[in-house]
């Protein structure tokens, strides 16, 4: 009983951890790891432009790890944006500490970093502070799902359900 297929024709099965590590470092790369390149780019490009568009929005503040918890959290899921806008936000904290005379930003006072952000005109105000943090948080709520899609994928691969790109394609 021969295989049809050569054998250098035959791909691994996916491991859903792997799947799942990538969809969440770079919303879309899950899926083309996943052989599903056009999901993975328009996936790629939402939930970028939708993060990136909020931080547009809010400034470098948007994503606000001491005063907007959960926020934050859903933030986080978006991956490298939110590493990314974590890290900027961590400077601009570090720099209102070291222009108040503090060495670190979790000594200072929550109206001192207000004071603080307000002179430098860096300050999120009401409503847009929660139109630009529901952006950013709920495009890391949408890649949470993405990466839920990856690891599904990756855990039905050759069970007949899931086919890679390109698979049930007429030549």
């Amino acid at each position: 009983m021969s295989d049809p297929q050569p054998t250098r024709n035959r791909r691994r099965p996916p491991s859903p951890l792997v799947a799942m590590a990538l969809a969440w470092l770079l919303p879309g790369v899950g899926h083309v790891y996943l052989g599903q390149y056009l999901r993975g780019a328009v996936l790629f490009v939402t939930i970028a432009g939708t993060f990136w568009a909020g931080v547009a929005m809010g400034g470098v503040m948007t994503v606000d790890s001491v005063n907007e918890r959960w926020w934050f959290t859903a933030q986080m899921l978006s991956g490298a944006h939110g590493l990314v806008s974590r890290y900027r936000e961590q400077r601009v904290w570090n720099s209102l500490a070291t222009q108040a005379g503090s060495r670190r930003a979790g000594v200072l006072t929550e109206d001192v970093r207000q004071a603080l952000l307000s002179e430098r005109k860096i300050a999120l105000v009401y409503p847009m502070d929660t139109v630009a943090r529901a952006y950013s948080g709920v495009a890391g709520l949408l890649n949470l799902m993405c990466i839920f899609d990856a690891v599904i994928l990756a855990m039905l691969w050759g069970k007949g359900t899931v086919e890679p790109a390109g698979a049930g394609r007429r030549q």
